[in-house]
């Protein structure tokens, strides 16, 4: 029932549109409006209109059941088009038959006769039109709708795949965190003691950065240094920083902890002390972030996992068209990272 009466609104919302066109017409055809003019054209429009539209609110809906817009867009379209077409013709011919031969009482033979051909290629006409740009307009939402779900979904599906990558971060640098403490407990206790207050503080920064996709350059450098500063308690002079950015790039924006697990990469895979120190350089060119170092790999070294860089590459696949790049050479080791806005 209420569907019906929201059609019949809209059957009503017809008739007047159809009899402003009427009127238009008539005062451009006739110059004038007659009171005989008007009355049969508001009757015309109230009984095909009314009719008409119910006609096809019942199609459609119908249609709907058995052909809808989710599952198949395309069929549903081209049944609809089609559908109405033809609906809205055989309820023309039982509206014409109704009104003149049953009440009119004019001969059978004149419904289909050449001077009411016109009639029929006319509505044709008229409801092709109609009909194809309601549809393809209808068409054209349900595309969208489904783009927007597509694109909702997606976004989800990122949130996830980030937040199950940022929380493989924690537990990846606290256990190598745990093995340089390890180091400095035989060696040094008092060193021991200072990393593992430098720690909490580094610590308490991942902890607070975790709900963040991404972090600025500036952010991430300064975590950076915090966390150099702590291997320079076992290292002392044994590590070099250089850093040249530009203020422009400072603002600009990294996936969090990219710049630790970078370091941490390097200080893990070669071998350095005073006289040989491992030397990073971070620097900014083009749209890129580029962290370079000396190479000298640790002979001792047991076969890593690739953790750290595949988690870089991963978020990047997540938030940036751009690929991370890798260069490594005998003396050499450079990542290029993209700068993110």
């Amino acid at each position: 029932m209420k569907k019906f009466l929201s059609d019949f609104i809209l059957a009503l919302k017809v008739v007047v549109i159809l009899s402003v066109v009427s009127v238009i017409i008539n005062i451009a055809a006739y110059g004038e409006i007659t009171w005989d003019n008007t009355k049969m054209s508001l009757f015309y429009n109230v009984y095909y209109g009314i009719s008409l539209t119910l006609v096809n609110g019942w199609f459609i809906d119908t249609l709907e059941k058995f052909v809808g817009w989710e599952k198949s867009p395309k069929a549903r379209m081209w049944f609809g088009i089609f559908g109405s077409i033809i609906i809205t013709m055989l309820t023309l011919v039982i509206l014409n038959y109704v009104l003149w031969i049953m009440i009119w009482g004019n001969d059978p033979s004149t419904l289909f006769s050449r001077r009411n051909l016109s009639f029929y290629i006319i509505a044709l006409m008229i409801t092709i039109i109609i009909s194809s740009f309601l549809h393809a307009m209808e068409f054209f939402k349900e595309v969208q709708k489904e783009k927007k779900i597509s694109e909702q979904l997606r976004q989800e599906k990122l949130i996830s795949e980030l937040n199950a990558l940022k929380a493989h971060v924690d537990p990846h640098f606290l256990f190598n965190s745990f093995n340089v403490l390890s180091g400095l407990i035989e060696e040094d206790k008092e060193k021991a003691q200072d990393f593992l207050t430098g720690l909490s503080k580094i610590y308490r920064y991942i902890l607070e950065s975790r709900n963040e996709d991404t972090s600025t350059v500036r952010d991430e450098l300064s975590f950076a240094k915090s966390y150099l500063d702590l291997h320079l308690a076992r290292f002392e002079n044994s590590i070099e920083m250089l850093v040249d950015i530009s203020d422009e790039t400072l603002n600009r924006s990294l996936p969090s902890l990219t710049l630790q697990l970078l370091l941490e990469n390097a200080i893990k895979h070669n071998a350095f002390d005073e006289e040989e120190p491992l030397k990073i350089k971070i620097y900014n060119q083009d749209k890129f972030l580029v962290i370079e170092n000396n190479r000298k790999k640790r002979m001792n070294l047991a076969m890593g996992n690739g953790m750290g860089l595949k988690n870089i590459r991963d978020r990047y696949s997540l938030l940036s068209k751009e690929i991370v790049t890798v260069k490594d050479t005998s003396d050499k080791f450079s990542v290029q990272i993209p700068l993110l806005n």
